[in-house]
């Protein structure tokens, strides 16, 4: 009985300081440095829609606090938070689904974005994994830009081999109805993460007086954007979230430059 406690005892301990493990069973130890709350100053980011193929893997990834969009999608985006006031600056790729979710009081259903997988470049960034519940892990990543196209990669846990790579493909001419009907309607859905059983509610990136593709237009000391055509390359490894998912027919895509002061904040659901 005393040696079982022990046993109980060294997990629950583990548990604390080495925080939850990964799809693919890594663990994540909390950072070496004191936790500094980051305050974006200026970023650039890609952001992609995909239609998903694989059904049945998607629902194995929904979250039972969660239940299943009528319309399965994924949005991936690479980050480079290349000026901030606190806190060092860092890159992060961003792997998220679309799920609903039915608030306990009034039992009203909404669409949000759930964080699947969110890699970083410094140790600062991980702790959004342990104080925020963002799927965080410490990897390199690299954002490059050319005169036509904008490319983000993710690599692998050996740091040589992409787990994902972005490519925003400029293009001429405004977007389609399709396009802008498909951003007005998903911009206003918040993203979710789950800390300690609770739903976190870290709000939109839009749905605002005015709609992403006029925001350029109405404040450009603030915003620059161009919409473009984007391909998205992933290995055939099983424990990738988007081989897993089958990422399927590119919707809309991005790329966008904020020069804003903010931090992050969420209302507990």
């Amino acid at each position: 009985m005393i040696k079982f406690a022990k046993i109980i005892f060294l997990f629950i301990l583990m548990s604390s300081c080495y925080g939850c493990a990964t799809e693919s069973e890594e663990v994540v130890k909390p950072p070496s440095q004191p936790f500094v709350p980051h305050i974006y100053l200026e970023k650039e980011q890609i952001v992609a829609y995909f239609e998903v193929t694989n059904i049945t893997e998607y629902k194995k990834l929904v979250p039972n606090i969660f239940s299943m969009p009528e319309r399965p999608l994924c949005r991936v985006s690479a980050v480079d938070f290349y000026k901030t006031e606190a806190g060092p600056p860092y890159l992060e790729s961003i792997i998220e689904i679309l799920v609903k979710y039915k608030k306990p009081q009034g039992g009203k259903e909404i669409l949000a974005w759930y964080f699947l997988e969110v890699p970083v470049t410094t140790e600062n960034a991980l702790w959004g994994r342990f104080v925020s519940g963002f799927p965080k892990v410490l990897r390199k990543i690299t954002f490059e830009r050319y005169e036509n196209k904008y490319v983000g990669t993710s690599y692998g846990r050996d740091g040589k081999t992409p787990a994902l790579k972005l490519v925003l493909q400029l293009r001429k001419g405004d977007l389609t109805p399709d396009e802008k009907s498909f951003l007005d309607s998903i911009l206003p859905f918040p993203s979710f993460t789950i800390k300690d059983g609770k739903v976190r509610n870290w709000g939109g990136s839009g749905g605002g007086k005015y709609k992403v593709y006029e925001l350029e237009k109405v404040a450009p000391q603030m915003w620059n954007i161009k919409f473009g055509d984007c391909s998205i390359e992933y290995p055939n490894d099983p424990k990738n979230y988007l081989y897993r998912l089958g990422i399927g027919k590119f919707i809309t895509g991005y790329w966008a430059r904020l020069k804003y002061r903010h931090g992050l904040k969420f209302i507990e659901e």
